[in-house]
């Protein structure tokens, strides 16, 4: 090798070798602002396109983190104020607030997933500020750099992320795939200004995104204490814990057992179509339920057991999916989660006749036509005894 060439490979790699440590940086300064932060309330405009569970919104809220808090179930306090709801975690207590129902439900002790239940925390600065030290020091984590770009007329630098490490990011509260796809990449936006993060997205192969651009920072706020308490709201809103409310919940659709079925038509996702009204002379078990809800997910090989045993017994079962109506997406899902009873779509209206709050929620309909079982979750010693001494 000649000197000239000797002289120009040390010196490329120079060059690698300072981009690569100036990227490196960048994520430490970054992670270092974050770390000094105590409170933050900014703007997130989240977009969501995830077609294997039919989504496909934007969605805009406020959001207040405190990272004072001492608490170990889950650092930070949060106050989160979208257009119709509110979300408050005070460090023990959550309480989710409908503005639209005028409805406060409160959760004491709540459990890590339900804290971090809401959209607009998976994709949060509180969540980036965990996750950017574990990217740093993953060793399976590849950080790329980017072109730089500019978002609401301001320079940032960036990057893409691609982990292999996935149980790692789930357990961290990332929104990653399920565990037959692929891991995503992500993309960050780091201001170049200030060195916080404008934006975060999750992208899944060949399914879509989820994006969080973050915008009108404060790092000075503070919040009133009342805002830590749902007594504030005044008496027009029902205050309830969520226990009270599940029972309640319960209790609403116990009321149909001894009523005849509601009529309905629905569409198979397969093809043809199913009326209730048809299916006299049958007992009938029917499962509200809706993607990726995971008590849904638990209960699939309890009732594809129950229809492989009690279909050539005069039992019709099938399950209604009552929050999506892309037909092609739900099919997909449909075979990945391998259910195999028949799949109706388009329930929504059927799910609000018949008093459905939560999933899974199931009805047992005798050879008659009238409600004979109801239940939010699956019991399935109850409904076992209900379809034995039906059938």
């Amino acid at each position: 090798m000649t000197r000239k060439i000797c002289v120009l490979v040390i010196f490329t790699c120079g060059i690698l070798l300072s981009c690569q440590k100036t990227n490196e940086s960048i994520f430490r300064k970054s992670i270092a602002k974050l770390k000094s932060i105590e409170s933050i309330e900014y703007q997130i405009i989240l977009d969501i396109k995830q077609k294997s569970v039919g989504l496909d919104e934007i969605d805009t809220a406020i959001c207040f983190f405190d990272f004072k808090n001492t608490d170990t179930l889950f650092r930070p306090k949060y106050h989160i104020k979208a257009k119709y709801n509110e979300s408050i975690y005070n460090g023990g207590l959550l309480f989710m607030v409908d503005n639209n129902e005028k409805r406060v439900i409160y959760t004491e002790k709540p459990r890590p997933e339900q804290i971090n239940s809401s959209f607009f925390v998976f994709n949060s600065i509180y969540l980036i500020k965990k996750i950017l030290p574990e990217f740093l020091t993953d060793p399976s984590t590849t950080i790329s750099r980017q072109t730089d770009t500019v978002l609401n007329g301001e320079d940032n630098y960036r990057f893409k992320i691609s982990v292999k490490d996935k149980a790692k990011y789930i357990k961290l509260g990332i929104q990653v795939n399920e565990e037959k796809w692929e891991t995503p990449d992500f993309m960050l936006l780091i201001s170049k200004k200030t060195l916080l993060p404008t934006q975060f997205i999750n992208i899944f192969p060949d399914n879509g995104y989820w994006k969080s651009s973050f915008s009108i920072f404060n790092l000075s706020v503070t919040k009133p204490d009342s805002i830590w308490k749902y007594d504030r709201f005044n008496q027009n809103y029902l205050v309830i814990s969520s226990k009270e409310f599940g029972e309640r919940m319960r209790t609403a659709i116990s009321l149909n057992i001894g009523q005849k079925a509601p009529d309905w038509l629905l569409p198979l996702v397969s093809e043809g179509s199913i009326q209730i009204s048809n299916l006299k002379g049958s007992l009938v078990l029917l499962e509200f339920w809706f993607p990726y809800c995971g008590a849904c997910v638990q209960a699939i090989p309890y009732i594809n057991n129950i229809y492989d045993t009690y279909q050539q017994k005069n039992l019709k079962v099938y399950g209604i999916e009552f929050t999506r109506n892309d037909k092609i997406e739900l099919d997909n899902y449909i075979k990945k989660q391998e259910i195999k009873y028949p799949t109706l779509i388009k329930g929504q209206e059927v799910a609000k006749n018949y008093g459905v709050n939560a999933a899974p929620t199931f009805f047992l309909i005798d050879k008659k036509g009238f409600i004979i079982y109801s239940s939010v979750g699956l019991n399935i010693q109850d409904l076992m005894t209900a379809i034995n001494d039906n059938i």
